[in-house]
């Protein structure tokens, strides 16, 4: 399946423009703040599954502030267990095995694009990305920041459901102010030589990441190592990617939280 989702915010809190595709689907809730958009990202089929194309694009005019969040997990699953009574039972849907969503096994496909015009603000949490048995899923996130833009940006990737083997995944971070890079970051959890290898994720099987990028210049980044699995890196004066292994999610959002403070003095 190939499916595009994107929206345009405006400044003052107004959702510009909104067009969705299942599985990946935007909706806009009622915000505490009156200038500031609040989008839910809503799983509407199975997905990621073996061989989608999958992409989010957010953009935010100059001043907007928008906030995005996941109304529940994702799970990425290869063809062989898509069509399975648990992949339509978590999802609602059904038939998703065959036909013409899943094309073999194929990795998967989620690129999601932010671009932050002049001085607008974004908090995003995609949700939790599950990565079954038999499945892989290539994931990239790209922003470009304006002048003055701000983001908080988080990342949690479970590799595998509980007693299972997991699946493969790949995370790439593009990270660009004003055309600049600002980071560029590759991680290969499908390499099955480097997940073995205690170096790169300590055998842990949950990652978590926050990337925060701050141009107020009251709060500079700072590198803060809370543990060997634990560490929040100053990437410039205003960004820190804070990174966090763990066995278990909910322990590794906790520390991700504690250490995102930490790092902003």
């Amino acid at each position: 399946m190939i499916a595009r989702t994107s929206a345009v915010i405006e400044a003052g809190g107004v959702l510009g423009e909104l067009c969705c595709a299942p599985p990946l689907t935007l909706r806009q809730v009622h915000s505490d703040a009156a200038d500031r958009c609040e989008l839910r990202l809503v799983g509407t089929a199975a997905g990621p599954l073996a061989g989608d194309d999958l992409s989010i694009s957010l953009r935010l005019r100059p001043g907007a502030r928008a906030a995005l969040a996941a109304t529940g997990a994702s799970l990425a699953q290869g063809r062989d267990h898509a069509g399975t009574e648990d992949g339509r039972d978590r999802h609602g849907t059904g038939g998703h095995g065959t036909g013409g969503h899943g094309t073999g096994g194929a990795a998967a496909t989620l690129a999601i694009r932010a671009d932050l015009a002049d001085g607008a603000d974004l908090v995003a949490d995609p949700g939790t990305l599950v990565v079954c048995r038999g499945s892989r899923v290539d994931v990239h996130v790209e922003l470009t920041l304006g002048a003055g833009a701000t983001v908080q940006w988080r990342e949690l990737i479970v590799l595998g459901r509980t007693g299972e083997p997991a699946g493969q995944a790949t995370l790439r971070w593009d990270v660009t102010r004003l055309g600049r890079p600002v980071l560029r970051q590759f991680v290969d959890l499908a390499d099955p030589v480097l997940t073995a290898w205690g170096g790169l994720t300590a055998r842990r099987r949950v990652l978590a990441c926050a990337l925060i990028c701050d141009s107020d210049p009251a709060r500079a980044a700072r590198t803060v190592v809370a543990s060997a699995t634990a560490v929040a890196q100053r990437v410039d004066d205003h960004t820190v990617l804070v990174t966090v292994l763990d066995d278990d999610a909910s322990g590794a959002t906790r520390t991700l939280e504690e250490l995102c403070v930490r790092a902003q003095g």
